[in-house]
């Protein structure tokens, strides 16, 4: 049950030799507005496409105009083939994703000023990278993305997704230090770049596992000297090398959204990552995979003076067994996190 409570009109008078009050922490920021469900509708719609072409047989189209190949989504019905859906995605869109996840990337994109800049950890096919520039080149604005996916199958798909989108795209994979040298050189005329690795807050090497075009649900984690992953899963893995967080976010220009979805890892991601995060990201879209995360990522962002705009907490089902918290995760949540002190209006 949750209680309210209203200070009382009168004051207790504090003994002189009472010891002070020790110093109450300050958590948030005052500025950061919640964006609520009666908000959603609004913030969907402005992403809806001014015209949506027929489309061929291999693609399915969302009102916001973005093509799909249903070939890359082996879980979803192969009914969506040829077809286009005209609806807003309230609750959800039946195959992908929730209306909190479409707000945090149109509350990006509606406070984006002359550039738009995202970066997707753990894009799979780049769903949002991919419809990231495509809205903000309708807006006018100059769009850049980088979307980052260990999965060897997957990051092709990313290449084919920005291709069937008419988005420029550059593939790039190497050791961590060939990637970091790659990012670091000018990429003209380039819209988005695709790097085949894992998400990290250092450059080094992790494990990933090998699994199915059908599993979504793969992390670059795994329980020590065994081949379970976090869900419990008996998985191979192979070493992947890794993309620093320093090094995606090394544009001149800031990255107007962060969206991380590791399944399982992001606070161990995000965590180390505070600082160079905190001068170079507007707003961070985080998919969380347990509660105790959703907490830890509050724990840790609040008192650094962040406003959580939106908390959707994920769903789990504490059936069967798992050796960790986020393998009982049936449904992830979403948290969408502003950085107060790169606001315009932001007090000084």
């Amino acid at each position: 049950m949750r209680m309210l409570w209203k200070e009382r009109a009168t004051s207790v008078p504090v003994p002189a030799c009472a010891p002070a009050a020790p110093a109450i922490p300050s958590l948030g920021n005052g500025l950061t507005a919640p964006i609520r469900d009666v908000d959603l509708p609004e913030l969907l719609e402005s992403l809806r496409a001014p015209e949506i072409h027929s489309p061929r047989p291999e693609f399915y189209v969302d009102w916001d105009g973005i093509r799909t190949r249903v070939a890359m989504l082996p879980w979803a019905p192969c009914e969506l083939a040829g077809r286009v859906n005209t609806t807003l995605p309230i609750p959800d869109d039946g195959y992908r994703s929730e209306d909190v996840e479409y707000g945090c990337l149109a509350t990006a994109l509606n406070s984006a000023h002359d550039t738009f800049r995202i970066v997707e950890i753990g894009a799979g096919w780049a769903p949002w990278a991919v419809a990231g520039i495509v809205q903000a080149r309708r807006r006018g604005l100059r769009a850049t993305g980088i979307a980052v996916e260990a999965d060897p199958t997957r990051s092709q798909w990313a290449m084919q997704h920005a291709a069937d989108n008419d988005v420029c795209a550059e593939f790039i994979t190497g050791t961590p230090e060939e990637i970091a040298i790659r990012l670091r050189e000018p990429a003209d005329g380039i819209e988005l770049r695709v790097i085949q690795a894992a998400g990290w807050h250092t450059s080094t090497t992790l494990q990933f596992p090998v699994r199915d075009e059908a599993d979504m649900g793969g992390a670059v984690w795994t329980l020590p000297g065994t081949d379970v992953d976090y869900r419990g899963a008996h998985l191979s893995h192979v070493d992947v090398p890794t993309v620093s967080i320093a090094d995606l976010l090394a544009a001149p220009e800031l990255t107007d959204l962060l969206h991380i979805d590791v399944q399982g890892v992001e606070f161990d991601l995000v965590e180390p990552a505070s600082h160079v995060i905190q001068q170079k990201v507007r707003l961070m879209a985080i998919g969380t995979t347990d509660r105790l995360t959703e907490g830890r990522l509050q724990q840790h962002f609040l008192p650094r003076g962040w406003g959580l705009a939106i908390d959707d907490p994920c769903t789990a089902v504490f059936t069967m067994t798992h050796p960790t918290l986020a393998g009982f995760t049936v449904q992830d949540g979403t948290q969408l996190w502003e950085n107060p002190f790169v606001r315009r209006d932001f007090p000084g």
